[in-house]
């Protein structure tokens, strides 16, 4: 079925847009992980076409202390993770996340979630709406047209309990751009040193990706250990004074 449904994902004439990074992700310490390439011609997106509300446009990271940030930047609605377009419906899907591995995390915002065909996607509940959260032992549905653009969404996985903190989204109307970011404690995952991250995302069209990997440093915390040493040193010292 979904190969036949091709009037907007197929062709559609659009002015060529490509958004600059949001001011923001330079001055708090992000890491870009993977940069798109824009909307080309005709609003061609790679693979497939839509313009500015099928951009995928830029994936980040940072680190402050054990909590890992997340981002994504994009044209498409990240907000409600829904959009309109001649005449159908599409879904943003899950980022998907790899510690080390294959995509066999997703981290779910809490949105209502349809593949292509518009079935409803997610972990068991039946609405198309999971938890918001990290998710492990994942599985994937992939029911999207460009299937190159996999993994979109997921059908199966284990909520990791405490490790997603937060996460927020907005619109910036300058840049014509949404952004998304979550907080994940990598104590709960047992993350205390270097790993290596990937980040995946799409929509349920597929009509554009953003997906990258990078060396992930986690710095110790070594002022906390200075001050617990100092202050352990103070105890000793006032022990002996009093004795």
């Amino acid at each position: 079925m979904k190969k036949l449904l091709t009037a907007f994902v197929g062709m559609i004439l659009v002015a060529q847009v490509s958004a600059a990074p949001l001011d923001f992700w330079g001055t708090e310490g992000w890491v870009q992980v993977d940069d798109d390439e824009g909307v080309a011609r005709n609003g061609f997106v790679d693979p497939g076409w839509g313009g500015q509300d099928f951009d995928a446009e830029y994936l980040y990271y940072r680190v402050e202390g054990s909590t890992l940030h997340l981002g994504i930047q994009a044209g498409y609605d990240l907000v409600d993770g829904h959009v309109s377009a001649s005449g159908r419906d599409y879904y943003a899907g899950d980022l998907a996340l790899s510690f080390g591995g294959d995509f066999d995390y997703a981290l779910d915002f809490g949105l209502l979630t349809k593949d292509y065909d518009l079935d409803l996607v997610d972990a068991g509940s039946g609405t198309g709406v999971d938890a918001a959260g990290l998710y492990s032992g994942v599985t994937w549905n992939n029911d999207i047209y460009f299937d190159e653009s996999a993994p979109f969404a997921m059908t199966e996985g284990s909520l990791v309990g405490g490790a997603l903190i937060g996460t927020s989204a907005d619109y910036v109307a300058s840049a014509d751009s949404y952004f998304r970011t979550a907080s994940i404690d990598l104590n709960v995952l047992g993350l205390t040193e270097g790993f290596d991250l990937g980040m995946h995302w799409t929509m349920s069209c597929g009509n554009d990706v953003v997906e990258g990997v990078t060396s992930v440093s986690v710095p110790e915390p070594k002022t906390l250990m200075l001050f617990a040493i100092g202050f352990a040193g103070l105890m000793m010292r006032r022990k002996f004074a009093d004795a």
